[in-house]
């Protein structure tokens, strides 16, 4: 594989940077097309991509190689673990869980959430329900355990810059890569401060295109609906704008590899406002997306792919 983790580390932008590497003879892959499963941030609704892998993984397509950011990180590395209908049941069966409120990975607090924020520290929940989850859940520990190759993506809080895992321990990577602002504190790897991936690569591309991936499958959630949303709330203001400025650079990601690759985004199968600390929807999200992306992959029909779930904060 392409070791692609310090060149990635770099400040220095990264515009032209997916053509750059389209382009550049050393990342050209000779033989059959590679595919990549790129799976987004987007929290609680992480539920919808457990539908799309469980159409993927109906039709047959497999991918050579797996990219996460945040919680895709999480259903990447779970699925990278185990790219069968028995990983596919694992993640319906977490995720059921979850919605179940077992484990409560956001537990509800009297106060108003502006309130949580002025009382909180460095952020309103603690981490160490997730990161138990995660060892109990993952059938893997480290990156070379994997029986796909994966890389997930983080935030370099002192560059501001995207820091990529793709070998030693899995776990503190994934729980950097998801360690939203805010919601999760950031978490110090190797004397680096990393946040949530999502803050400067949503949807992480490079290492799948680095690595030879032609036929990229988007598994993309978060705020994807494109009609205007009426905040109740200063605090839904804010994360409006932040989930615009993300949904913005996906598509000026996704429009630097149009040319070179073959870009395959599934439908989200609807457009729920869900709480960033709601999963009870999971299942009902999770039907959703499996039923409108496996029409999708059947007939080529389907929701508009560009349209999907909405979080309100």
């Amino acid at each position: 594989m392409a070791p692609i983790t310090n060149r990635f580390s770099s400040s220095l932008g990264r515009r032209g940077l997916l053509r750059d590497l389209l382009s550049d003879t050393r990342f050209r892959f000779q033989g059959e097309e590679k595919i990549a499963f790129v799976l987004s941030g987007g929290g609680v609704l992480g539920s919808v991509q457990v539908g799309m892998l469980r159409a993927l993984n109906e039709a047959g397509i497999k991918p050579d190689v797996i990219t996460g950011c945040s919680v895709g990180g999480i259903n990447g590395a779970a699925f990278a673990a185990d790219p069968t209908a028995a990983g596919v049941d694992r993640l319906i069966r977490l995720w059921s869980n979850l919605a179940d409120g077992n484990p409560d990975l956001m537990p509800r607090s009297r106060l108003p959430l502006i309130a949580q924020m002025a009382l909180k520290r460095a952020s309103i929940h603690d981490p160490a329900v997730l990161e138990e989850l995660l060892y109990n859940e993952l059938p893997a520990r480290t990156f070379s355990e994997l029986r796909v190759p994966f890389a997930c993506v983080a935030t370099d809080a002192h560059l501001a810059a995207a820091h990529w895992f793709d070998k030693g321990p899995l776990i503190p990577a994934l729980m950097a890569s998801a360690a939203l602002p805010a919601v999760y504190p950031p978490v110090a790897v190797e004397g680096k401060l990393l946040y949530d991936g999502g803050v400067v690569n949503e949807l992480p591309l490079e290492w799948a295109v680095a690595n030879g991936a032609r036929k990229l499958y988007i598994l993309q959630v978060g705020h994807l609906d494109p009609r205007p949303l009426e905040p109740e709330k200063p605090f839904d203001s804010l994360m409006h704008a932040y989930w615009t400025a993300r949904v913005q650079r996906v598509e000026e990601d996704l429009a630097e590899v149009s040319d070179g690759c073959e870009v395959i985004r599934l439908p989200a199968g609807g457009s729920p406002r869900v709480r960033f600390d709601d999963y009870s929807r999971g299942r009902e999200l999770m039907t959703a997306a499996y039923e409108s992306s496996r029409r999708f992959l059947t007939t080529g029909e389907g929701d508009d792919p560009t349209h999907g779930p909405t979080e309100s904060f």
